[in-house]
């Protein structure tokens, strides 16, 4: 994803050491860089005038995605202020930079004073902003700080971004519900639905030679272990693939979901999972069954963290683990060796699904729904371990992509918070970014993990 691109300007006072001040300053910067965070900079703020000016038109050169305003010793309240009312909607992190020892004396510049003046303030105008610091003698606390910039810049993303479905609310489902004007003016995101019918025209309009060619790439390492299906089998699920995403790029979509159970699987004769694994492969996240406000989280899971994202539904539920997994469907990622493909004709109305083993690890899981005044997410970290032997009934073995998943915190706990069938997914620990992010988007947030400093 690159790396992240923040505004940063300093702030302090002519009246203690200008000098000094500076290279307090460009030490901050130095670290900042080294964290990885490209800085559209201007000299420090210590006076009003002139100096508000250029800080202005310096830091509005060019675009970036949050501000860095570094509080370096008392300020100039009036020049400070000025300079941050100019950028009060973008997000900003207010830096409370630490003093230094001169053999056995603490210098300080009175950083603390200056940031403590600017809190409150920012906070009665409506910034959105977090307040961090460092203790005397110490780094910046750049972690944090690279935290909230990853959740700035998908709070950026997601204003442009677009998701797109075929057909709307499958099977009735209450937890699939949402209002397209709240997510557009609270979240970002345009939603656009696409009918059963442009996607079958889409298909039918590929060539057999273009398909043959596609399926070759795509199942060059396949593995069988119920045997091979027949061609024309997987060359359907190949086909349906390969609209969906003919579909996705023209409609510039970041994420799709089908109508799948009412949609898809029943009206057009195959199975959704393997085409929705292979959308998701590529780079478009995917869910089931219309569920936008889990493809929003996908989303967001992928913009902090860079990294492939997929949905996982719930199935059994004991005290210390939850058995999570999907119906033939896992990205390419997340699955552990090669990928294995059965044929789930002869019980899920024709095709072929995923019986793959999926990678263990840390793992964080959101969900996003609305609720009576705005969205809620609801995240919870822990540690995916292999899945025992099981099947969904009706289904032969082997068993679908799943794990056994261990939260951080008694299942008991998150089935007391639990909003939707489905969890967004990702590899890591990403809840601190989930956290910053919710913040900068008014969402409520359901915390279910280890605790966050």
């Amino acid at each position: 994803m690159g790396n992240l691109k923040a505004g940063y300007v300093s702030f302090g006072t002519k009246y203690y050491v200008p000098q000094r001040l500076r290279e307090i300053s460009r030490n901050a910067e130095e670290q900042l860089e080294g964290a990885g965070i490209d800085l559209v900079r201007t000299d420090p703020v210590f006076g009003e005038g002139e100096e508000v000016d250029r800080a202005i038109r310096e830091l509005g050169s060019e675009p970036w995605d949050f501000l860095i305003a570094n509080v370096i010793n008392w300020i100039e309240v009036r020049a400070a202020t000025r300079v941050l009312l100019a950028f009060r909607d973008r997000p900003v992190v207010l830096y409370s930079f630490g003093g230094f020892t001169e053999g056995d004396t603490l210098i300080s510049p009175a950083a603390g004073a200056g940031s403590t003046a600017l809190r409150f303030p920012l906070e009665r105008w409506h910034f959105r902003f977090k307040y961090l610091f460092n203790p005397p003698d110490s780094p910046m606390d750049t972690d944090s700080i690279v935290t909230f910039g990853r959740a700035a810049r998908a709070a950026r993303a997601l204003r442009s971004s677009r998701l797109g479905m075929i057909g709307f609310n499958d099977m009735g489902l209450y937890t699939t519900d949402f209002s397209v004007v709240r997510l557009r003016d609270t979240i970002g995101p345009e939603v656009e639905s696409i009918d059963l019918l442009q996607l079958s025209h889409r298909m039918e309009a590929l060539s057999d030679e273009e398909v043959h060619r596609e399926t070759e790439r795509v199942t060059k390492d396949w593995e069988y272990p119920l045997g091979r299906p027949a061609d024309a089998t997987i060359e359907r699920s190949i086909r349906l693939y390969m609209a969906t995403m003919e579909i996705c790029k023209e409609k510039s979509f970041d994420a799709f979901s089908y109508k799948c159970v009412d949609g898809v699987d029943l009206e057009m004769g195959l199975t959704h999972a393997v085409p929705s694994s292979l959308v998701a492969s590529a780079g478009i996240p995917y869910v089931d069954e219309n569920d936008i406000g889990n493809l929003t989280a996908e989303l967001m899971l992928k913009y902090l963290s860079g990294q492939q994202v997929m949905f996982l539904e719930h199935y059994e539920h004991h005290p210390e683990w939850i058995l999570l997994g999907e119906d033939g469907y896992v990205p390419s990622d997340f699955i552990e060796g090669k990928p294995r493909i059965k044929d789930v004709s002869t019980v899920l109305l024709g095709g072929i699904a995923h019986c793959s083993r999926m990678k263990t690890g840390r793992m964080t899981l959101a969900c996003l729904a609305e609720d009576d005044d705005g969205f809620r997410m609801h995240v919870v970290t822990g540690e995916a371990k292999g899945p025992p032997q099981w099947v969904e009934m009706g289904v032969p073995l082997p068993s679908w992509p799943s794990v056994r998943f261990f939260p951080d915190v008694p299942v008991r706990r998150i089935l007391d918070h639990v909003l939707s069938q489905h969890f967004a997914a990702v590899r890591g620990d990403f809840a601190a970014e989930l956290t910053d992010l919710c913040a900068l988007l008014d969402i409520k947030i359901v915390y279910d993990g280890l605790t966050l400093a």
